[in-house]
């Protein structure tokens, strides 16, 4: 930026027409030497980039969608005007703005290419096993290679590490049992906590590192445990004083620190190779966090396991107020999907472990990555691996306030984000998600279009249906959410996810249903392209069911109402799209 006024800190806002894509940070001396990649999905006249102090815009300058769509870049120094379009002779600003199509030439694209504005490539010579839930019971009907136990591969890689064991969570409850399966072939795994387990591998030499976010609103001296009760000080606690080295990390955000979390879970160790030849990196990626209500199989039992070793030690139900085991369930069925990767891939997750940490924690305490690589070497990506040929790229949401590197000068990576609206517009003939929350678009919502829910995802697929039905061709949409997001469902929060996951479901049915009667198709309805599924279970009272509890809720609550009809909603906490 060139000026000749006096010095003052501004940043720089970009908008299609009203609706603000990206913005910089404040910056005195007026260079930021940042990279934005904007998807767009919305009509737009004008792109609108505005200078900006804390108090005033400074300047602005407005261009014509139409001068960019050609694809020629648009690069310089240009003078920015006022309000009302005179020019600011003395007020520059220098950037360079090129629009690129998404369908280009279709036809010439692989079906899924790797993402490029990303910290990580993509990989060849991976493996992957998935995993649905944290265990599967042994009548698992198993169509493909799915992993069976995650939980017991996760204590098996733990306590076959000999060099390293990192973890990053939103939370762990030390106190969580991994192995509760008496047909299990670790036997003397089962009842043996991840806390003891940790402590007793760092104990053996093992480098355990345990990256936690630090939910501010938890105060271990006034034994409060936070508004989220993820355990974060219970965990730092129970490791104080061991080998185990354990760190709180906030989520630094200039605006509301306390309102934005470390979401991210991996755990990442050395084990022996497959083949049976060198040790090797795996890394463990998905939703499940090592604490309470996440041990479930594909059963959901309500009921049936309370007094049994999966939930006796384990009751978990948020979704209802003041439930507990002593007043009986309905516990909560936590759905869930997770990955276990080796090969390059696997180093990548290492390393995003090590940015974070580089950034909030002491770097001297990771072990060195040389020497890392030279006991456990990287699978040639120019050749075959030994058990399979996964291509595999690891993407993360995260800014530079969280982690060490980021690529291109880029302020944040969204490219988790990236790679769904890739995906999207890549689908020939069905989307199948699962999420916990579905809401976003909201610059095309009937109202709240301020209200920052501004992923792209639900106006992609609905777009994506429109173009589809504008060609004549079949496709299918389907999206499992929970009934309800975590919390007591009359509460102000939940009320106002469900509030704006509903304008975001009218939103997407408006623009196909738009699309149907454009195209003349009569006859059809938005339904039979876009569905939306929660999931439930109910139990039929006495099977298999031993446990009578001592006390029962409030007549005529939803807790009361909840046992009396023998259902409950089985929470979908799993981030999948197919």
């Amino acid at each position: 930026c060139i000026f000749e006024d006096q010095l003052e800190p501004a940043r720089v806002t970009i908008k299609l027409d009203r609706a603000k894509v990206a913005e910089t940070s404040h910056d005195a001396a007026r260079e930021w030497n940042v990279c934005f990649h904007i998807l767009c999905a919305q009509r737009a006249a004008f792109i609108r980039i505005s200078l900006k102090t804390k108090s005033r815009t400074l300047g602005r300058l407005i261009i014509p969608v139409s001068e960019i769509t050609t694809g020629t870049p648009i690069s310089g120094l240009f003078p920015l005007q006022t309000e009302r379009g005179k020019t600011i002779p003395k007020l520059k600003l220098r950037f360079s703005l090129h629009f690129k199509y998404p369908y280009r030439n279709p036809l010439k694209e692989p079906k899924f290419p790797a993402l490029s504005l990303t910290t990580f490539p993509q990989r060849s010579n991976c493996n992957l096993r998935l995993y649905q839930d944290a265990h599967t019971s042994h009548d698992f009907p198993s169509t493909y290679k799915v992993g069976r136990n995650l939980w017991e591969d996760v204590y098996k890689a733990i306590d076959e590490a000999r060099l390293l064991i990192y973890i990053t969570g939103w939370s762990l409850n030390p106190k969580t049992v991994l192995v509760r399966d008496l047909k299990t072939s670790i036997p003397d795994a089962i009842g043996v906590s991840i806390g003891e387990l940790l402590k007793r591998k760092a104990q053996k030499g093992v480098a355990v590192r345990v990256m936690l976010w630090n939910d501010e609103t938890s105060l271990a001296v006034l034994r409060n445990s936070g508004v989220m009760h993820t355990h974060d000080e219970e965990a730092y606690s129970f490791f104080q004083g061991t080998e185990v080295v354990c760190r709180l990390c906030t989520r630094d955000h200039a605006e509301a620190p306390a309102l934005f979390a470390h979401h991210q879970k991996t755990i990442t160790v050395d084990a022996g190779a497959s083949s049976g030849g060198r040790r090797e990196i795996v890394s463990f990626v998905g939703g499940l966090d090592l604490c309470d209500g996440r041990y479930d199989d594909q059963h959901h039992y309500l009921f049936k396991t309370l007094d049994s070793i999966e939930h006796v030690d384990d009751f978990y139900q948020s979704c209802i107020a003041d439930a507990k085991l002593q007043k009986g369930g309905p516990r909560e069925p936590w759905h869930d999907v997770h990955a276990r990767v080796t090969g390059p891939a696997a180093w990548d997750i290492l390393a995003n472990f090590e940015q974070r940490w580089s950034k909030q924690c002491d770097s001297s305490l990771l072990l060195d990555k040389g020497s890392l690589s030279n006991q456990l070497p990287t699978l040639d990506e120019g050749t075959s691996s030994r058990t399979g040929d996964w291509k595999v790229q690891v993407f993360r949401s995260i800014d530079r306030a969280s982690v060490s590197f980021l690529p291109e000068n880029l302020h944040a990576e969204c490219s988790i984000h990236e790679a769904y609206v890739q995906a999207i517009r890549h689908a020939e003939r069905f989307i199948y998600v699962e999420n916990q929350y579905f809401m976003g678009g909201c610059h095309l919502w009937e109202s709240d279009t301020d209200c920052g829910c501004k992923n792209l995802i639900p106006v992609e697929i609905a777009l994506k249906i429109a173009s589809k039905i504008r060609n004549k061709e079949r496709f299918g949409a389907y999206i499992v959410v929970p009934l309800w997001p975590e919390g007591h469902p009359e509460g102000e929060v939940v009320q106002e996810i469900l509030h704006w996951s509903r304008l975001t479901m009218e939103m997407m049915y408006k623009i196909i249903g738009q699309a149907i009667m454009d195209a003349g198709s009569e006859g059809l309805h938005p339904k039979d392209y876009l569905n939306f599924f929660c999931l439930a279970n109910r139990e039929l009272e006495g099977e298999g069911e031993n446990y009578i509890p001592p006390s029962s809720p409030s007549p005529f609550s939803d807790y009361w109402n909840s046992q009396k009809n023998r259902r409950f909603m089985i929470y979908v906490h799993s981030k999948l799209m197919i």
